[in-house]
């Protein structure tokens, strides 16, 4: 991707490694609700997944007992605060019944976004491949795009329950591959996997000398007794595998930007000297106060299950009512469902959505070239917006046909 001026500056010519990247949707999507806001119009924001419920209360008193401490001014250490990497091992301890060393496999992060870009900073020369089942979350791909890889795009299809086919991957690809991403349960589709899944992985991984990547996002997010694992409870996974947490999701705390990432020392320590070129450690505050979530008995969680159990009910129901057969996902915090025929592409079906209907959603083919052909609801905001968000689709004539 290139720019030009009038005036022919050669600093206003961008690098050629964002040309390999796609524009983020999500920024297109903003400036099309922001007219229709400036202009006094009603949109219902289902498109980013942001959760609309609030950050934990002992977290947000934490926060203001740390805004008193004169020492988190600072800029905060690269490794993190010794407090908080020792809570989030005692966290996979509790959660998962696994050893973690907080001082060699945990890692804070400003968001697991930050981290798997770094990641890829880290380990992908131009060749390089990365294995990303799609559609996925965009940044499993583009850090590896950026960094000069190449992606091979596993299929997610929705006759295989939106699981990937190991055995489908030809073994030139894997000969290649240096990372491979995995989420589940998993955005955008909300689809889950057993232990199974995750023990398959890390023989094809340790076999094929690949890096496994867990994205576990949306581990208490799951529904109808469903429980979500970790790849370290399959037996050699840390050899070659790491796993990022988010606390966006469990903890309602997106704009906090915290997360970890645990798993293989040596690749802890890379992610660390990529951080100490680009970045300083997360801030001395936010840490002090997230360390308090880990804290809240993992029973709690039901109470948010609830909340995005019920919301996926109605959207589900209200969409069969229109037309769609689609099973009520275990997972996550999206509803995942196919395009009517009379739309040529995913973004053409999320633009009549928001003109007309006034309710913004993300276009499938977005989230890689699997994607295309559906689009994704977050849920993200209460029952009654939600129900409002079916009518009004039911208003304008939105049915699948």
């Amino acid at each position: 991707m290139t720019t030009t001026s009038k005036h022919g500056k050669k600093f206003l010519k961008l690098a050629s490694r964002l040309g390999y990247v796609p524009s983020y949707i999500f920024a297109k999507l903003d400036a099309e609700k922001l007219k229709l806001s400036e202009k006094g119009i009603d949109v219902i924001d289902l498109s980013l997944g942001s959760p609309d419920l609030p950050s934990p209360e002992i977290v947000i008193k934490a926060c203001e007992k740390a805004l008193q401490d004169p020492t988190n001014y600072r800029y905060p250490p690269f490794w993190g605060q010794n407090k908080f990497k020792h809570a989030a091992a005692n966290w996979m301890k509790k959660r998962f019944s696994v050893e973690l060393d907080p001082e060699s496999e945990i890692f804070p992060l400003a968001g697991s976004k930050e981290g798997i870009a770094h990641l890829a900073l880290a380990l992908i020369d131009p060749g390089d491949v990365s294995i990303v089942p799609t559609p996925c979350y965009p940044a499993h791909s583009r850090g590896t795009l950026l960094a000069g890889g190449s992606v091979y795009e596993l299929p997610l299809l929705e006759k295989n329950n939106y699981l990937p086919d190991l055995d489908s991957i030809p073994q030139d690809i894997l000969d290649k591959a240096k990372m491979f991403f995995i989420s589940y349960p998993n955005n955008p589709t909300g689809a889950t996997c057993g232990i199974e899944l995750f023990e398959k992985l890390v023989h094809i991984c340790t076999k094929n000398e690949i890096l496994l990547i867990s994205d576990l996002a949306y581990s208490e997010l799951t529904f109808d007794g469903h429980v979500a694992p970790s790849i370290f409870q399959v037996k050699g996974a840390k050899d070659i595998a790491i796993e990022f947490h988010s606390f966006s999701k469990t903890y309602s705390m997106a704009g906090w930007r915290i997360a970890f990432v645990a798993g293989n020392p040596d690749i802890i320590k890379a992610m660390y000297e990529m951080k100490t070129h680009i970045d300083y450690g997360v801030c001395n505050i936010t840490q002090a106060a997230s360390i308090n979530a880990f804290d809240i008995p993992l029973s709690e969680h039901e109470k948010t299950r609830t909340i995005y159990k019920e919301r996926r009910d109605v959207v589900v129901d209200g969409l069969k009512e229109l037309g769609w057969n689609i099973k009520k996902p275990l997972g996550a915090m999206y509803i995942w469902f196919p395009v009517p025929k009379q739309y040529k592409t995913s973004f053409e079906f999320c633009s009549t959505l928001l003109e007309k209907a006034h309710v913004a959603t993300i276009p499938g083919g977005s989230f890689g070239t699997y994607g295309e052909g559906y689009i994704r609801i977050a849920l993200v905001d209460n029952k009654d917006r939600l129900k409002t968000a079916i009518q009004r689709m039911k208003q304008i004539g939105i049915y699948y046909k």
